[in-house]
């Protein structure tokens, strides 16, 4: 089933084919930001975190969560393929070359400065952290640097000379599709029992499913295993009946949207890399995915009304650099990578990109020298300050 609207990438293309969109699609979109934004806050789940609160002190709560959730992805994905239910050329596949390496570390540097992920930005803006909607408003507005960058000068000059490749996913080495996904996730396990035990595994299962106190809704915290499996499986649906799911690519088209609103649809039209993110859309607006990052916000909101952790955080003027500076780095990484931690993470390891495994490098690379070599952001920075900003 082909997806009628663009990934999170871009190409200098120009021609606009595009389609309408129908309401349960919408519904769907709102059903899946919800989903996300509600899980995202009750385990906190940050991927700068889980590589910045080991390298600060040791601790690997969080990345273990990354881990279950690329595993998730794997299985989902190639369960998917081998049924029948997706097909190959619906993978998020993008070129591959050095641009993703630089737009990687890049983003990496960007988020750990912000102190926060694409997706940390929009769960912490639905509890009310007034920095984290500094942070998305800067990532919008390097979005949309970006576009005006790549043209007329980017293209030729920028991503070209990195590009080495075309997009190209490992499941279309010809293997039954279920075979990679079955052998990472093994290699996953084989190293985590080796680690562990057997007795050490299974405790941790274990504990991932029982980590219960009351009512779960009103309940401040789940397990980010147990988080990092559902969402895995929500993303997997998504994949099978909307598309594979992206948070600066919507942004993008958001930022689209505002420029429209204000100089006129030409704006949009005029630029190269613009106007091909709006290629499969009727018009310039607002399309399923960007209702569903919307609906990630508000999902948090209610996932932190719910459990009585919602209030509003003004940030102190010292952080103000950091959000701004590091989101509007963040916005340039993710068109020159291209694609944020969620979009690689899920999206492209599930899909088995190479490009994104690079991605995902650079980032790790990139919070791991910020925050060795810079400062070191105490462990669940904005879960213990809950009155700080």
């Amino acid at each position: 089933m082909e997806k009628p609207w663009a990934s999170d990438g871009a190409s200098p293309i120009v021609e606009r084919t595009g389609t309408m969109f129908t309401i349960e699609v919408f519904i769907l979109a709102a059903i899946f930001g919800l989903t996300y934004g509600f899980l995202l806050q009750k385990a906190d789940f940050c991927f700068v975190a889980s590589v910045r609160d080991f390298v600060s002190v040791k601790d690997s709560r969080i990345g273990k969560g990354i881990l279950v959730l690329m595993s998730t992805a794997l299985i989902g994905w190639g369960l998917s393929l081998t049924l029948g239910v997706a097909s190959v050329d619906q993978l998020w596949a993008v070129p591959i070359g050095f641009q993703n390496l630089l737009g990687g570390l890049l983003f990496g540097i960007g988020m750990t400065i912000a102190g926060s992920c694409a997706s940390g930005a929009l769960y912490r803006s639905g509890m009310g952290y007034v920095q984290f909607w500094i942070v998305i408003a800067a990532m919008i507005t390097g979005n949309l640097l970006f576009a005006y960058i790549y043209d007329p000068w980017g293209s030729n000059y920028l991503i070209e000379p990195l590009t080495m490749a075309e997009g190209y996913s490992m499941y279309e080495i010809g293997l039954p599709f279920m075979v990679l996904p079955l052998i990472l996730v093994g290699l996953l396990l084989l190293v985590t029992i080796r680690k562990f035990g057997w007795s050490g595994f299974w405790q941790g299962v274990k504990n991932s499913l029982t980590d219960w106190q009351g009512n779960p809704f009103t309940q401040q915290h789940w397990d980010v295993r147990f988080v990092a499996l559902l969402m895995g499986v929500v993303a997997t649906i998504q994949f099978v009946t909307m598309s594979s799911i992206s948070v600066t690519g919507p942004e993008t088209r958001l930022g689209g949207v505002f420029m429209a609103s204000m100089f006129g649809e030409q704006m949009v039209y005029n630029n190269v890399y613009l106007n091909n993110m709006f290629a499969a859309y009727p018009t310039i607006g607002i399309g399923p995915e960007e209702l569903l990052v919307i609906c990630i916000v508000v999902g948090a909101f209610i996932s932190s009304v719910l459990s009585k952790s919602f209030k509003f955080r003004l940030p102190k003027a010292k952080r103000l650099p950091g959000a701004i500076g590091g989101g509007l780095l963040m916005g340039v990484a993710s068109r020159i990578a291209p694609g944020c931690n969620i979009a690689n993470v899920i999206a492209g390891v599930g899909g088995l990109s190479i490009a994104s495994f690079i991605v995902i490098i650079g980032m790790a690379l990139g919070v791991f020298l910020v925050t060795k070599y810079y400062f070191k952001m105490p462990i669940m920075l904005f879960y213990r300050e809950k009155d700080a900003a």
